[in-house]
């Protein structure tokens, strides 16, 4: 999986591309992310547009992201996760913990507190 940031507003937005499973690049987002939070982010959306497959592996490195944005008192929110990404969160039960989007401007809204 690669990765790249971007800032929208004062939401930090993670484009995730690829396969999410496991190997150097996906776990080097949890310590970006960390830093991310130690320099004040507070506000974090995974897109994940272009993720093409998620595993067990993967689905545990969002939870530990999760957890440390929640450790935090920081927000994060998922957006665009294809149907059978979103299958597996379904049957994981990750999907009644994260805050999932179909769009990133819904996410994006929902950051704000408006309707999404």
């Amino acid at each position: 999986m690669k990765f790249s940031s971007r800032k929208v507003d004062d939401v930090l937005v993670f484009d995730l591309k690829g396969p999410l499973e496991g190997g150097e690049e996906s776990y080097k987002i949890k310590d970006v992310i960390k830093g991310e939070l130690d320099g004040g982010a507070k506000k974090i959306l995974l897109n994940m547009d272009k993720v093409s497959f998620v595993n067990s592996t993967g689905i545990g490195i969002i939870t530990a992201a999760f957890v440390s944005i929640q450790n935090a008192g920081a927000q994060m929110k998922i957006a665009n996760a294809n149907e059978k990404i979103s299958r597996v969160m379904m049957v994981t039960k990750l999907l009644e913990v994260f805050d999932s989007y179909y769009e990133e401007d819904e996410a994006l809204k929902a950051f704000r507190g408006g309707p999404s």
